[in-house]
């Protein structure tokens, strides 16, 4: 929580730990911490593809995600702190099995059987590891009315397997998957993008606005560029949020975050949707009904929602909150839910 004059009413200042748990304007004054411990889970049964709406996955397929992540953010003087995540999620993709490719002539009885059961595709993914380290810095460049911070942010993957297209990151076109079917849609070449992030380094650069009334009420915007290495597509990212205290140890809140994608990322293999995403297994046509995406790593989502910060003591906060995807690119239209504790801490 930033330092107030002793003046500020108990509402303004509730205002400002608003930014206890995640990256705030308002920076942590020299000597004070904030530990951050708390859990997201994401839901979704409908996804984004290169255009258009959401659509329902295919085969009645659902993504699900857990993540616990601990953290904390340091102030090192007045105007500077540095902030440390660590999540450690489970990110699963369950889908009904299918067949895609029809038995060849001649097969029939146990033959044809044999030929069914060996090509059963299962979709169905589960990834379970630490994921994106993120490490901040930042640095407050105005202390007005308007508060200015600078933001420098690096995320950095933990070794785990970014994501493939659907049969691997081979083969890279549609031409060269329909020239040779047979041997790309085979159960051992399973791998899709179910994935506990892109596996590449970001390096974030953002500004930082907030603005306080001493009626309880705030507003913060951030405005930013992502450079994504590794061949992923660089981002635009913006957020705003507007909040009101209720009270001395109530905070509501609201608004939305959007990450754009401003060039085209590398192609990563071929991504398999359906035609008719409504289809079940059973009438699924084959490959009749397949849609052959060149799934490249750019990736765009605009996210609202709300939520609330309970004071629960002098030191502890609660943090509740609300988020869902109503449009983007190469995403699920994710519901998710977080819930987290913020504990100030006096270093030295």
């Amino acid at each position: 929580m930033n330092r107030l004059s002793v003046s500020c009413t108990a509402a303004a200042c509730l205002v400002f730990s608003a930014g206890l748990a995640t990256a705030s304007p308002w920076t942590l004054p020299k000597g004070r911490g904030v530990l951050t411990s708390g859990m997201t889970y994401q839901t979704a049964g409908r996804e984004f593809l290169d255009r258009g709406g959401s659509r329902v996955f295919p085969l009645d397929g659902r993504f699900d995600s857990a993540a616990i992540q601990l953290g904390g953010r340091f102030g090192v003087t007045d105007d500077f702190e540095i902030e440390l995540r660590v999540p450690f999620s489970v990110v699963s993709y369950q889908a009904d099995p299918v067949i895609l490719l029809p038995a060849p002539a001649g097969l029939s009885g146990q033959a044809e059987f044999d030929f069914f059961q060996e090509n059963v595709i299962n979709l169905s993914q589960v990834r379970t590891g630490v994921g994106d380290i993120d490490v901040a810095g930042r640095y407050r460049l105005i202390r007005g009315p308007v508060v200015a911070t600078l933001q420098l942010g690096l995320k950095i993957p933990t070794g785990y397997e970014g994501p493939e297209g659907t049969f691997g990151d081979r083969p890279e076109t549609q031409e060269e998957f329909l020239a040779d079917v047979e041997r790309f849609v085979n159960p051992d070449n399973v791998t899709d993008d179910v994935t506990l992030g892109d596996g590449q380094v970001d390096i974030d650069a953002t500004v930082l606005l907030g603005y306080a009334l001493r009626a309880g009420t705030f507003f913060r915007v951030n405005v930013g560029y992502r450079l994504r290495l590794g061949g992923a597509a660089d981002q635009f990212t913006a957020l705003a949020r507007v909040g009101q205290a209720i009270g001395r140890r109530l905070l509501l809140y609201a608004g939305g975050r959007l990450a754009y994608s401003v060039q085209d990322g590398r192609v990563i293999g071929v991504s398999v949707a359906a035609i008719d995403p409504t289809r079940p297994a059973t009438e699924f046509g084959g490959t009749d009904n397949l849609l052959l995406r060149e799934l490249q790593l750019a990736r765009n989502n605009l996210d609202v929602g709300g939520g609330l910060i309970l004071r629960l003591t002098q030191k502890l906060e609660l943090n509740a909150g609300y988020e869902y995807t109503i449009w983007g690119k190469n995403t699920a239209a994710i519901h998710a839910l977080s819930l987290s504790l913020a504990l100030r801490v006096e270093i030295f």
